[in-house]
């Protein structure tokens, strides 16, 4: 068990406006163990735990941090059931647990962050803007953001709060102030931390040619930076080919090379959440087959769009990466957001239902047959459950 003794006693110190060496004083120890304590080097005999205590007028639980150890455990709880939540789908849900958590713990900066953007996207609000949140919660969001910019020193949620910040300037009309709040983010938001951590393992590697703890370390972290870039470029080459004018065909050979780039990061099919995107963007050529009435080509790609949606579908807690670019980092499926309560099979079920196109793709025979197919993998909720 962590012991948060050290830590206590500096933060009792200050906020009674204590010296060390009048603490030092009143205990007959010296003003260098202290200092040991505070710093967490050493920690008080036990003799001195109840005079120290009671010196603060604490209790010895609260002095040991025992208390704290109980609600870190707690949070932890709390920040994995939002997960799970989020990663069923079940959005409304995730917002009241999520609320109900912040009401217990409304210091906690982990579960502000969450709350955050629970009111961002407040599943409860029925409108379809890109931030429901506004301006319902517009106030409370702001007070939050700049409650973290204020007090909080990790650099993560100091960028989501920023990022928060800069959507409500723009929802204020406010361009200017959103254009300068921008200066402040680093080239590569998102993956600051990350970075960081990657440049730390390599500069411990002091023999390139040899094999270490801190040259495995530093070569998983590549390799979790890797992924989370491919994840970043995957999205934007959809997007890039989706509000492009191309013409069908060529949209088509487009969508194509991502799909070459991903066989490419996954030279041994190794997919595990890349499934989805496989789905999608096979969706997505699919639908253009449909538009250039090339009915066989439909099939085939429908077909692909509906084998990786049941492969997602049916993925394991857990996926391990053996290919060269992600070996030794792996795909936790709870992590993943999972965007509506039923899976990916039954989400193409009802794709007729969304889509002009697919409205009139459904009556042929070759689409029935396809959809038919997988008919008994589609289900309301997620497979996890």
């Amino acid at each position: 068990m962590n012991m948060y003794i050290g830590e206590n006693i500096k933060r009792l110190r200050r906020e009674r406006d204590v010296t060390q060496e009048k603490l030092a004083e009143h205990l007959n120890i010296s003003c260098q163990a202290i200092s040991k304590w505070e710093r967490s080097e050493t920690y008080p005999d036990i003799t001195l735990v109840m005079p120290i205590a009671a010196y603060f007028r604490v209790t010895t639980d609260e002095l040991l941090g025992i208390n704290h150890v109980k609600n870190e455990a707690r949070i932890i709880e709390h920040i994995a059931e939002y997960d799970r939540l989020s990663n069923l789908g079940k959005d409304k849900e995730k917002c009241d647990y999520i609320r109900a958590a912040y009401k217990e713990f409304p210091n906690d900066w982990r579960i502000i962050e969450k709350y955050m953007w629970m009111l961002l996207y407040d599943p409860h609000i029925e409108r379809f803007d890109d931030f429901p949140g506004f301006p319902t919660h517009i106030n409370e969001l702001e007070r939050l953001c700049n409650r973290i910019l204020d007090k909080c020193s990790k650099i993560d949620l100091r960028l989501s709060a920023t990022g928060i910040l800069i959507d409500i300037c723009k929802h204020r009309g406010d361009d200017e102030k959103a254009r300068a709040m921008m200066e402040h983010f680093p080239a590569s938001y998102g993956n600051v931390r990350s970075e960081v951590y990657e440049v730390a393992y390599r500069n411990k590697v002091k023999l390139w040619h040899e094999e270490s703890e801190s040259r495995s370390k530093w070569h998983l972290q590549m390799r979790k930076n890797i992924d989370e870039y491919v994840t970043t470029l995957i999205v934007k080459f959809r997007n890039c080919v989706m509000s492009s004018s191309l013409l069908y065909q060529e949209r088509i050979n487009q969508y194509s090379k991502v799909v070459d780039f991903i066989k490419f990061i996954h030279e041994d099919g190794d997919y595990g959440f890349r499934h989805y995107p496989l789905s999608e963007i096979y969706d997505m050529i699919t639908r253009d087959y449909i538009r250039l009435e090339n009915y066989e080509k439909a099939a085939e790609y429908l077909e692909l769009t509906f084998s990786h949606a049941k492969q997602y579908d049916e993925l394991p807690d857990v996926t391990p990466f053996t290919s060269f670019w992600l070996r030794g980092h792996q795909f936790v499926r709870c992590e993943i957001y999972g965007g509506y309560e039923c899976n990916e099979v039954m989400n193409l079920i009802k794709m007729p239902e969304k889509y002009e196109v697919y409205r009139k793709a459904s009556e042929f025979d070759w689409y029935k047959e396809v959809a038919d197919k997988y008919r008994a993998y589609a289900s309301e909720n997620k497979v996890l459950e």
